[in-house]
């Protein structure tokens, strides 16, 4: 279970970010992965190369698997829970590119630039139902896409096939599937952030009492569709100040709503689901940040040249 935003600052900085939350630990870190490097997907027999050097928070399981990341062209990426809904191909097509869900992240940063290639080019692959050797399962994700211009979408496979989204309002959380979230925020006009004006019953004049009214009815719980509706409307209404630093700590105080500690989230197998780390990726600058659950400080990598120059594999 996640929650994904994207955020402009008032001179034009764009931002992707994310909570990862899962009672799995996966134990993700930076990760820079060079163009030229071939990946073996899931997929039995199929290899696919990169022609874009990368940063994504990343683990090696026999080959890198990746959560999400941004690479050298501002194109950005990240793979939210999907349960229930995802559904892939049983069989492979030998007129597409055949991967799992858990390589969309590691083809798309590495082969695609933009919201509108990338909106082009998912229709050629084929994404087949595998069984993740981490995980043990066939891994049920949806995914945000967003770029240096600000253009997001969501993609998600389900039995309908697959559906691309523009996202307008620049949230993704889990199931049900996008369109229902879009719906569901319908009916949460009455926030606002400025307070309600009184109201008159007969002769009594109500009292506020205090500022946040605007927000009475803001779902605090940690469903989906609570998350989304909140994440939605504090990235609305959040300041939007100028430079790298106060959009980093407007992201942070948006994510910080969603933030799951130790505890609170048990799943059916009673295991605590929570925010593993919180991961920030800069468009424009292209830098990488991302801060674990036992770190209060981000760590950043930056796709420089120098980076960019390197031939293999590096981890931070």
């Amino acid at each position: 279970m996640c929650t994904a935003i994207t955020f402009t600052t008032d001179d034009d900085i764009h931002f992707l970010a994310r909570t990862m939350d899962f009672s799995f630990e996966l134990d993700a870190r930076p990760v820079y992965v060079p163009r030229n490097h071939e990946f073996n997907s899931l997929v039995p027999g199929t290899k696919f190369s990169t022609n874009y050097g990368f940063i994504g928070a990343g683990k090696d399981v026999d080959s890198y698997i990746f959560a999400d990341g941004l690479n050298e062209k501002g194109f950005s990426i990240a793979s939210l829970y999907f349960e229930k809904n995802a559904k892939y191909n049983k069989s492979s097509d030998p007129k597409l590119l055949n991967i799992s869900s858990t390589d969309m992240v590691s083809w798309a940063l590495g082969n695609i630039s933009s919201v509108a290639e990338f909106e082009q080019k998912y229709q050629k692959l084929n994404v087949v139902d595998v069984i993740n050797p981490l995980l043990q399962v066939n891994v049920p994700l949806h995914w945000i896409v967003s770029d240096k211009s600000g253009n997001t979408g969501v993609l998600e496979i389900t039995k309908k096939g697959p559906q691309f989204y523009h996202n307008l309002v620049g949230t993704m959380t889990n199931s049900p599937e996008f369109s229902w979230h879009m719906n569901n925020l319908n009916h949460y006009t009455n926030l606002q952030p400025n307070e309600f004006e009184q109201k008159k019953y007969g002769d009594y004049v109500t009292v506020p009492d205090g500022p946040g009214s605007g927000a009475l009815g803001l779902p605090g719980d940690y469903t989906s569709a609570s998350r989304f509706v909140r994440a939605a409307f504090l990235r609305e209404y959040s300041s939007h100040e100028s430079g790298v630093k106060k959009g980093l700590t407007s992201i942070l105080h948006i994510l910080n709503s969603v933030d799951i500690p130790k505890g609170v989230k048990i799943t059916q197998k009673n295991v605590s689901d929570y925010t593993q780390y919180k991961g920030i990726m800069d468009l424009n600058n292209l830098s990488y940040y991302l801060m674990r659950y036992d770190d209060t400080e981000l760590t950043s990598v930056s796709l420089t040249d120098e980076l960019l120059s390197q031939s293999k594999i590096k981890t931070f």
